[in-house]
């Protein structure tokens, strides 16, 4: 079937832009906690290729040598020691990505009903799946990270246990002594009843297993039960040990990884366990970028006032594959670009998760 150019949500009329653009960043945010704090990268076009780089200071050497007076004539640097901050570039090539939905007339594109509704959450949701993979494909192949096993296992295939409260802290604990930052500063206490204050804190991605595991640990907040006024993350659930907990089904499982074969654990088979990763990172430890329409000025983060994600729209047209021009489609595209910034803020927690 042939398929006619495309055209941007922008030459719809409205209000079928806003709507249905609205729609499908709605449903793709839901999906996408891989991206949550992600530092955006700035776009690098030469030679016909497009990458995306990050630059990165590192932290000088504390000054703790007190200053003497100024003597002598006056010169550049009145003759003060400097130093050179270290800057290390990283860039990585960036991609394009994207899904088509071909529809039929009777499927009405052109009025806010529960068909254009229903499209664009199936694209939303696609596209949000998709990019949180690749953007879980990063962190996960992130060499040199952080690692801790359940209850200091000294192996994967030697973890007999579900998180433990122990396991957090010890992660956060070494995020803390490399100097990570936190997202979040400490949270407002609240004159509700049944609500508590949160700490400062790191942001955590768990597979939605681990969520119930994290859930009944002591200490934990359920995401209803913040204090003060909190903003939340999409898909976030409560705080724990001084980290913000988001859970998705697409986080790494390394099914019967485990050597152990207990009934009270998920995969508990004659084979073995499954292995759940968990994430747990800070603030500019992982870069991310996706771009809006206004691709050769503008880069753009996931959930930025411009859309990350572009939606498109081409007419029904007669045509020798499409006689009587019955056929529509409706896609989202999208850049995409990743890249570990500091694996030293990344902690990567292994564990089991406990059987319901």
């Amino acid at each position: 079937m042939a398929i006619t150019a495309t055209t941007l949500t922008s030459n719809l009329t409205a209000p079928v832009d806003y709507v249905l653009m609205k729609g499908l960043l709605k449903a793709a945010r839901k999906t996408c906690p891989y991206f949550n704090g992600t530092l955006p990268g700035q776009l690098q076009k030469q030679g016909g290729s497009a990458s995306v780089k990050w630059r990165r200071i590192e932290n000088l050497a504390p000054a703790t040598t007190a200053l003497g007076e100024v003597t002598g004539t006056v010169a550049f640097g009145m003759g003060r020691n400097s130093v050179q901050p270290t800057i290390t570039d990283l860039t990585v090539a960036m991609a394009k990505y994207g899904n088509p939905i071909y529809t039929s007339e009777e499927v009405d594109l052109y009025n806010v009903n529960s068909n254009s509704t229903a499209l664009m959450e199936t694209l939303g949701a696609n596209a949000g799946e998709s990019l949180n993979i690749l953007m879980r494909d990063v962190i996960n192949t992130g060499a040199s990270v952080v690692v801790r096993r359940a209850s200091a296992a000294a192996a994967d295939t030697t973890i007999v246990l579900s998180v433990t409260v122990n396991d957090i802290k010890y992660c956060v604990n070494q995020l803390n002594r490399n100097s990570a930052m936190k997202f979040f500063s400490e949270g407002n206490g609240s004159k509700n009843i049944g609500t508590s204050p949160v700490r400062s804190s790191y942001y955590g991605v768990c597979h939605v297993d681990v969520e119930e595991d994290i859930r009944a640990l002591s200490g934990f907040i359920p995401v209803e039960q913040y204090g003060g006024y909190t903003e939340t993350e999409p898909g976030e659930f409560g705080a724990l040990g001084g980290v913000r907990w988001t859970s998705t089904e697409i986080a790494p499982v390394t099914t019967g990884g485990a050597t152990t074969t207990a009934s009270n654990f998920r995969g508990a088979s004659a084979t073995a366990n499954d292995i759940y990763r968990t994430f747990i990172y800070g603030k500019e430890a992982v870069g991310s970028v996706g771009l809006g329409e206004n691709l050769p000025t503008k880069v753009y983060k996931m959930y930025d006032r411009v859309p990350a994600i572009q939606l498109m729209y081409s007419k029904p047209v007669v045509s020798i594959a499409d006689p009587f021009g019955e056929m529509s489609v409706l896609s989202w595209k999208a850049f995409f670009a990743g890249k570990v910034l500091n694996t030293a803020w990344i902690a990567r927690l292994s564990t089991l998760s406990a059987a319901l």
